[in-house]
């Protein structure tokens, strides 16, 4: 498993993360283990969580960090991971609140620590933005939990990147604590237009720009493009499962299936399988980037990190893209 500084931090993660949207709750606390046990044994340490993870399913909430605190405290491990979570989420009850006020964040950080069973979180994201509300209120919010070691360090989820310019900006000029690092979504398929929801980002060719200027250190969500690299979709094919109709709405256009074949192409000819590729383009950025991989089967996981011994050349990078 290759690793990545992270910039502006004396993290050093790994290439593949650990995504846990549905741990203790699409994967039972057994099943969900056994998937921690053997990520950090093949050399994985960054596990990715968040306050609202399994709460849209309703029951239980907060279920995904409650089950990474029992097992952190069941094995004393810690020390061996970087932790990281979200808060600031708006409800889920439909309404358009936004929660980047300081007690909302406040409130969501402090739920988290107990739930994961910790006194500290390595990377905090903030899971949404407000564009309404100035940056510096929710830099000053967040610098307080620095200074008080509840936060070593500071992420933007869904964030655009003028926003995070513009936050780190003031920060910096203030000599408070600035982002480290953005969490988007981002993959090798081609994102049909308005196929995500509005108050999420993805990582278009302004953003990338940004992000090879900054060289700030992006955690790339749905990396695998819901298992559209995966052999089961293609042209005229699709896999008899509830989740097909959600990919099929975000990724199925002509520009995507040519770069499966690419990537068909490509993973034949090194050996590897079409989803370490799709991985591996991610890894190989010139900037640092972390794999968010959210596996189910420990047969998935297993092939996800082997994607974390693959580096892509140049050219490879730019033939996956444009042919």
């Amino acid at each position: 498993m290759r690793f990545r500084e992270l910039p502006g931090t004396d993290l050093e993660s790994a290439v593949i993360g650990l995504g846990t949207v549905g741990f203790g709750s699409k994967q039972d606390e057994e099943s969900s283990f056994a998937l921690l046990d053997r990520y950090v044994e093949l050399g994985g340490n960054f596990i990715d969580t968040a306050n609202i993870y399994a709460d849209f399913l309703g029951g239980e909430k907060g279920l995904s960090e409650k089950t990474i605190g029992r097992w952190l405290s069941s094995r004393g491990s810690r020390s061996d991971v970087i932790l990281s979570t979200k808060g600031a989420h708006p409800p889920f009850d439909g309404s358009s609140r936004k929660r980047l006020d300081a007690a909302s964040i406040a409130s969501d950080l402090h739920e988290s620590l107990e739930r994961l069973q910790t006194d500290r979180i390595d990377l905090y994201f903030l899971h949404r933005d407000d564009p309404d509300m100035e940056v510096r209120n929710i830099m000053d919010a967040l610098h307080e939990h620095v200074a008080a070691g509840e936060i070593r360090y500071i992420g933007a989820s869904n964030w655009k990147p003028a926003r995070i310019e513009e936050a780190n900006r003031y920060a910096r000029e203030i000599g408070k604590t600035p982002f480290v690092a953005s969490q988007p979504h981002w993959n090798l398929a081609s994102l049909n237009p308005g196929a995500m929801a509005e108050d999420m980002t993805a990582v278009d060719d302004e953003a990338y720009a940004y992000y090879v200027g900054a060289g700030l250190a992006v955690f790339a969500y749905s990396s695998q493009a819901g298992g559209f690299f995966s052999g089961r979709y293609g042209r005229g094919t699709r896999p008899d499962s509830g989740s097909a109709g959600h990919v099929e709405k975000m990724y199925a256009n002509e520009e995507s299936y040519r770069r499966l074949e690419r990537v068909q192409e490509l993973a034949a000819e090194l050996g590897v399988s079409p989803s370490q590729v799709t991985l591996a383009y991610l890894t190989s950025q010139p900037f640092p980037v972390i794999a968010l991989a959210g596996v189910t089967k420990l047969a998935y996981l297993e092939d996800s990190c082997k994607a974390g011994d693959l580096k892509l050349t140049d050219e490879q990078l730019s033939y996956l893209v444009n042919g």
